[in-house]
């Protein structure tokens, strides 16, 4: 069957819609509180690794297409128990990141009480996807330069107005953004979630429209480079009117820095952005899961009813109540961290199975996997110990079930 072929504008949108959400508008305070100001120096190590996975997936998906992303790379590659390993991370960072998403949407809607909007965002997004609802092409265009505006008024907004003086207080050892050059790579952990969406460009599932390989070798430099100059243009303006300390601390960054600067005048349409922008991101986010829950019912290491999967609301409501236990005890910042070590791993796992495709099927040198391969496993092994050892037990646990799950099939 013909798939819908995307254009190189419609592309490059679709992977910022998916892009831009918590990882700009709240991951800037946790990687703040790891790097203070290498948190600059941080964005840029993640988006070499981003860009060494987006290369990875981009060139498997010509050789195995259809749903199942990294998962499915492996499982064809590597085999069976690293498949079911990639899969179950994939699916706990999916977890992570829907509550990143709505705890960002939260914080910025009611700071008092975050967790009620939150919530809320998450059964809307889950409903939604259970309906099939998707915006179309003309919507996200229109969603997407709506929010890229948004930020670039913040960019002005902060570097037109000089920043507070400091008060010279000296801030006691040991607080969060201190300047700490060596802890520069899990602050890129954390930034490396900010970066995750590009898979919908490089690893669309069956039942979304897909870029020709001579496009997606044009796409995915483009998106990476707009994301970056993004990321890069409102982390300094951040960073330059609440320094690393204050914004270490901010639940709200984006906020405060415009309060910094006096101009919060401009605090609703920041509002509306942020919903915009985790609102798209997070219904990508539930269909990910969900296609990917069907791609392991296919393989058998998801449970099934007779020949039909019934997953697809099954882990889309497992995903939801993942999500909900994120949001109520780990908050924005500790479901960021939690995402990005279950993706960085995840990611381990299919730049391994990059490595094994032949050279007539890429688009881009084998060493790019290689690279990336080493950048996911280095930045994972610095996350902190809660969430490392929340990721080896994932991946433990869906390598175990999985011939338990395949035996009772």
């Amino acid at each position: 069957m013909l798939r819908e072929q995307l254009g190189a504008v419609d592309g490059v949108v679709a992977g910022l819609g998916a892009t831009i959400g918590a990882g700009l508008f709240a991951g800037l305070a946790p990687a703040s509180s790891f790097a203070g100001h290498w948190l600059l120096a941080a964005m840029a190590i993640a988006a070499i690794a981003a860009a060494c996975c987006a290369f990875s997936t981009g060139d498997q998906s010509g050789s195995f297409p259809g749903s199942g992303g990294g998962y499915k790379y492996t499982r064809e590659q590597l085999g069976r128990w690293p498949g079911r390993m990639a899969g179950g991370l994939y699916l706990a960072g999916r977890a992570g990141a829907a509550a990143a998403l709505a705890g960002c949407f939260g914080a910025y809607i009611a700071p008092d009480r975050p967790a009620l909007p939150a919530l809320g965002l998450l059964v809307l997004a889950v409903a939604a996807d259970a309906a099939g609802l998707r915006p179309p092409k003309v919507l996200s265009r229109w969603l997407v330069g709506f929010v890229l505006v948004v930020l670039a008024l913040v960019v002005a907004a902060c570097f037109a107005i000089a920043p507070p003086p400091p008060t010279g207080v000296p801030v006691p050892a040991g607080s969060p953004g201190l300047d700490d050059a060596g802890e520069l790579l899990p602050a890129a952990g954390v930034l490396f979630f900010a970066f995750l969406g590009f898979e919908r460009i490089t690893a669309p599932g069956a039942d979304q429209p897909v870029l020709s390989k001579r496009r997606l070798r044009v796409v995915i430099p483009v998106l990476l480079l707009v994301a970056f100059g993004t990321y890069f243009a409102v982390g300094a303006a951040v960073l330059r009117q609440l320094g690393p300390t204050r914004l270490a601390v901010s639940t709200v960054p984006l906020r405060d820095a415009l309060d910094a600067a006096s101009a919060g005048a401009l605090d609703p349409l920041v509002t509306v952005a942020v919903l915009v922008a985790t609102g798209v991101a997070l219904l990508l986010v539930v269909g990910g899961g969900r296609r990917v829950a069907n791609a392991m019912a296919d393989g058998g290491d998801l449970p099934v009813d007779g020949a039909l999967p019934v997953t697809g609301s099954l882990v889309r409501w497992l995903v939801g109540a993942g999500a909900v236990a994120c949001v109520l005890f780990a908050g924005p910042a500790g479901s960021i961290a939690l995402a990005a070590t279950c993706a960085l791993f995840y990611y381990a796992f299919t730049n391994a199975s990059a490595r094994l495709l032949p050279n007539a099927e890429r688009s881009w040198p084998a060493r790019t996997a290689c690279f990336g391969l080493g950048f996911t496993v280095l930045i994972g092994m610095t996350m902190p110990p809660v969430d490392l050892a929340v990721a080896l037990g994932v991946a433990l646990l869906a390598a175990l079930a999985g011939p338990l799950l395949g035996s009772r099939r």
